[in-house]
C-alpha cells in the first residue's frame, strides 16, 4: 500500500510537471504569436491586399493556424477560408484552435508539395504567409492553384525580403528570386507593397493566354 502511494506520488509530481511544461510552451507560443502580429499587424495586411466579408480563401502553408483565425474573423459568417497544410499535426492544431475559439467558417485541407487540393473554381483569394520560401516546388504549386481560383481571383504571397534581414545564414529568398519564381509560374505579378518592416506583399493575377 505504501509503495503504491508513492508510486502515485511520483505519477502525481509527473502530471504536475508535464502540465507546467505544457503551460510554458503554451505561454511561449502565445508570446511568439503576438509578436509575430506585431511585425505583420493582420488587419493592415488584410486591408491592404482587400480581404472583405463574405470572400472565400484558401490559405497555402496555414501552419498552426495564427493568420487563419484573423482571416476567419475579416471574411465572417458568409465567408469561408480553407486551411491548407502538409503537416497533419498543424492541420490538428487548427481544428483544435476552430473548436477553443468557436470558429465555424474554416475547413482544413491536407494537401501534397505540389497541390494543395483546394476545392475546383471557389477561391476569391489564395494566401500565403511565410510559406512561399520553404515550398518544395513552387511553380508547380502555383499551377496547381489555378483550378481552384474564380475568375480574376488574386494570389497573395507575404514572404520575407532577405535583403531586410541583418541575418546571413537566413534561407529566405530576395524579391529578385521571389519574382523569378512567379514569372516561370502561370502567373504574373501585378503589385508589390513593402511597407512591412521585414516581409514584402507579393500580388499575382493569372497570366492571360498570349
Amino acid at each position: 500500500m505504501k509503495y503504491r502511494q508513492q508510486g502515485f506520488g511520483l505519477l502525481a509530481l509527473g502530471l504536475l510537471g508535464l502540465s507546467l511544461v505544457s503551460t510554458a510552451q503554451s505561454g511561449l507560443e502565445e508570446t511568439w504569436e503576438k509578436n509575430a502580429n506585431r511585425r505583420q499587424p493582420p488587419d493592415q495586411v488584410m486591408d491592404m491586399v482587400g480581404i472583405k466579408p463574405g470572400m472565400i480563401i484558401g490559405e497555402v502553408g496555414a501552419g498552426r493556424g495564427r493568420y487563419t483565425v484573423h482571416l476567419s474573423r475579416r471574411v465572417g459568417d458568409q465567408g469561408r477560408i480553407y486551411a491548407n497544410d502538409i503537416d497533419g499535426s498543424a492541420l490538428a492544431a487548427i481544428e483544435r484552435r476552430r473548436e477553443s475559439e468557436k470558429v465555424g467558417n474554416v475547413e482544413t485541407v491536407l494537401g501534397t508539395v505540389e497541390d494543395p487540393r483546394f476545392p475546383a473554381a471557389s477561391l476569391d483569394m489564395v494566401f500565403m504567409v511565410n510559406a512561399f520560401h520553404d515550398l518544395e516546388k513552387p511553380v508547380e504549386l502555383l499551377a496547381n492553384l489555378l483550378p481552384a481560383l474564380k475568375p480574376g481571383a488574386t494570389v497573395v504571397i507575404m514572404d520575407r525580403d532577405s535583403a531586410k534581414l541583418q541575418d546571413p545564414n537566413h534561407h529566405f529568398l530576395t524579391r529578385a528570386q521571389v519574382e523569378e519564381i512567379v514569372y516561370r509560374s502561370v502567373f504574373e505579378t501585378v503589385r508589390i507593397e513593402t511597407f512591412l518592416r521585414y516581409h514584402n506583399l507579393y500580388i499575382l493575377k493569372a497570366r492571360k493566354p498570349a
